[in-house]
């Protein structure tokens, strides 16, 4: 028998299920129908999807490919601390100030970043100063890496990073915070950012993840989450080092 081509395979069947999803919005096929053939192609690209993960290679380390998803993911460690920054900053902080009151963009001899701090200072309107000053920040000033995804965002309203990540940095405080207003206010403000993320650029899959994570987590909608997980998986490279573990979340999101 010839060899199954599983990249194929599981491009298939991902593929199906975002067409099976429209096809249930559109009212094309009956409720039964969609059950059974969600769940038949949801069973089937798991299979894949585990067989392919079993040969890809072992992920990179946070920040060898230069990809800044995986500097998120480490974001999620110190998301009860961010938490209580962040309240703190969006209430007291002045315009340029970080959670400690100091200029963002005035450099310290010898210090990492220096050089992108001072990219920065030296032209505030730059989106890539700002971009990768605000990726070099995420993993150790989360809240003033915030402020530099929504200035690049306002700089470039029609690129998707900053907004994914704006929306994904919120997304993890609401975590951390007990329900109330500021909760329900980033929620909000993490998937409006999320959506324009989406309507910049429908080909950057980090905003269907981080989206489909926030739809099930933080807003309690697992129906909406699960073409979000799908649209990712089917965007995402085959060696993401993440497919496994959204595969998992997406598993869940079904059997809500």
């Amino acid at each position: 028998m010839p060899e199954i081509d599983l990249g194929a395979e599981r491009d298939f069947l991902l593929r199906s299920l975002d067409d099976l999803e429209g096809e249930r919005l559109a009212g094309e096929v009956d409720d039964a129908t969609y059950a059974r053939l969600h769940a038949d192609y949801t069973a089937r690209a798991a299979a894949v999807l585990r067989a392919l993960d079993g040969d890809a290679p072992s992920p990179e380390p946070p920040g060898a490919s230069g990809r800044p998803w995986l500097v998120a993911v480490a974001l999620v460690t110190v998301a009860a601390v961010l938490a209580v920054l962040l309240s703190q900053a969006l209430g007291t902080r002045q315009a340029g100030q970080t959670v400690t009151g100091n200029d963002p963009v005035t450099p310290t001899s010898g210090v990492p970043g220096a050089a992108l701090a001072e990219a920065v200072a030296a032209d505030p309107d730059d989106y890539d100063a700002r971009l990768a000053y605000a990726r070099f920040l995420v993993s150790n000033d989360p809240v003033e890496a915030l402020r530099q995804y929504d200035a690049a965002a306002d700089l470039e309203p029609g690129l998707p990073e900053p907004l994914a990540y704006g929306g994904w940095i919120r997304a993890l405080v609401a975590q951390e915070l007990d329900g109330g207003a500021d909760r329900e206010r980033l929620v909000a403000q993490a998937i409006e950012r999320l959506d324009r993320a989406i309507a910049a650029d429908d080909g950057y899959a980090d905003s269907y993840l981080f989206k489909g994570l926030v739809l099930l987590d933080l807003a309690g909608d697992a129906a909406g989450a699960v073409p979000m997980l799908q649209r990712f998986l089917l965007l995402a490279p085959s060696d993401h080092p993440q497919r496994a573990l959204v595969l998992g979340t997406l598993e869940r999101a079904v059997e809500q």
